[in-house]
């Protein structure tokens, strides 16, 4: 068994490789697949344990790549971790730079900054055999903003939520960054009072909860942005609150976002729009992109939707667009009659476009004892949905899902009361949990884990 040392990133900011040319130690790299964070040529899993006590400290939080190959994990901490951050309440294996190996984005929404408390960072580390670290903020940090909270990418591209931001003076309205990682600079922010954006700020909004990047029918070659504000009040009829339906919620879907200055074009979704909606259906909880040939899926759930008309029982409504066609409603996704209130369906939300699209929907509270699961379902062929990762009682399996190539990743953090996660094959139905300290999984240097696969892609 190979267990890879403990990364503990020493640098605070560094500078990141250049996006147009490969890093000096891209040749380790050469052979590294989609999902390849150290670059021995197969895909790697991440998982994040966001509360554990690690090097001693209280819920510092800390993340753990499992290995492509089944031979260990490796561990990678904050810089300089601090009680309580929530290091790793939301990961992402994306490409920053022009080597193949893959990259990590970490959220550590609850870490203190210059100061403020639980303003949030996001850490950029950069896989392969030399790894360094960019930590990013937003330009002013806020008390108690949660930058880092939902995490996308496209490329260099990276767009970060604080859903709690006191946006433009209005409390936990929220706003989104984008960051350049190719040629850091200070985030660009986006808030509902920005120019262009459909909407405006109001107290509770949250807009930022959920980050989408792809190309949703720009300019063709162009990134646009998709965020999620799932705790809006709105109608339809243009009524935000007082008569609107509270927390209803919404998308903001920005065009073009990388060369927009001056304004943004785009448009916005509400619920109403789609299907009957209600309030406190939270349209825009967890959304996921995935691109298969030349039309791009965006997935965006209302976990507590009156699915398959059962209420509260969650759905998950499918976009597309392509480089010919703008975005537009194309399906929406449920469990029928099998579903029941407060299931969940749709909590989380993960896509992947290797062997025809395929959505995993999280169902973490499905079934007796909330025992969780997830519905895998072959866009092309919905009828063909699957469940499959169920948990035991009290796992909650589901509360995040990923995609480590073509296997499934199912977050359980309840499981044994300190988490796991399963990795599924394309065709399994079931996975064997994996937690620290079992198995090929380290356990944490100088504390234990507490909510391992709250967070996993």
């Amino acid at each position: 068994m190979r267990l890879l040392a403990s990364l503990l990133v020493t640098a605070m900011l560094a500078v990141p490789p250049a996006a147009g040319t490969a890093s000096a130690l891209s040749g380790a790299c050469s052979g590294a697949s989609a999902s390849d964070f150290d670059g021995d040529g197969t895909d790697d899993a991440v998982v994040g344990d966001p509360f554990a006590d690690h090097h001693g400290i209280a819920g510092a939080g800390a993340v753990h790549v499992l290995l492509g190959r089944g031979e260990g994990a490796t561990v990678v901490s904050a810089p300089e971790p601090g009680a309580g951050d929530g290091f790793g309440w939301s990961v992402k294996l994306t490409h920053l730079d022009a080597d193949r190996c893959a990259d990590l984005l970490i959220g550590a929404p609850y870490a203190d900054v210059s100061g403020l408390r639980d303003a949030g960072a996001v850490y950029a580390v950069y896989g392969g055999a030399g790894r360094t670290a960019v930590r990013l903020v937003a330009p002013r940090p806020e008390r108690e903003a949660h930058f880092g909270w939902s995490l996308a990418s496209g490329g260099t591209l990276v767009a970060v939520g604080a859903p709690y931001e006191d946006a433009d003076g209005v409390a936990d309205a929220g706003a989104a960054y984008l960051f350049e990682t190719g040629a850091l600079g200070e985030g660009r922010r986006i808030s509902q009072d920005s120019e262009g954006v459909s909407g405006n700020s109001e107290a509770g909004d949250m807009f930022g909860w959920s980050v989408a990047i792809g190309r949703l029918g720009g300019v063709p070659g162009e990134q646009d942005l998709a965020v999620g504000a799932p705790y809006e009040n709105d109608d339809g009829l243009g009524r935000q609150d007082g008569e609107g339906m509270l927390d209803s919620g919404s998308i903001a879907v920005l065009f073009d976002v990388r060369t927009a200055r001056g304004g943004y074009a785009g448009r916005k979704w509400d619920l109403h729009e789609i299907v009957d909606a209600d309030a406190g259906d939270r349209f825009g909880y967890a959304m996921a992109y995935a691109e298969e040939g030349d039309v791009g899926y965006l997935a965006v759930s209302a976990p507590l939707g009156d699915g398959g008309r059962v209420k509260d029982s969650g759905l998950v409504h499918l976009f597309q667009a392509s480089s010919t066609a703008e975005i537009t409603p194309a399906g929406v996704f449920d469990q029928g009659a099998e579903g029941a209130a407060g299931e969940g369906y749709g909590f989380s939300l993960a896509f992947t476009g290797e062997g025809g699209a395929r959505l995993a929907v999280g169902v973490p509270f499905d079934g007796p004892g909330q025992r969780g699961g997830v519905r895998l379902v072959p866009v092309r062929d919905p009828g063909r949905t699957r469940l499959v990762g169920r948990g035991g009682p009290g796992d909650r399996a589901g509360w995040s899902v990923g995609f480590s190539g073509n296997r499934l990743v199912v977050g359980a953090p309840d499981r044994n009361g300190s988490g796991a996660v399963a990795l599924l094959g394309r065709n399994d139905s079931t996975g064997i949990p994996l937690a620290p300290g079992t198995g090929e999984v380290p356990a944490l240097d100088g504390g234990g884990p507490a909510d391992f696969g709250a967070a996993v892609g």
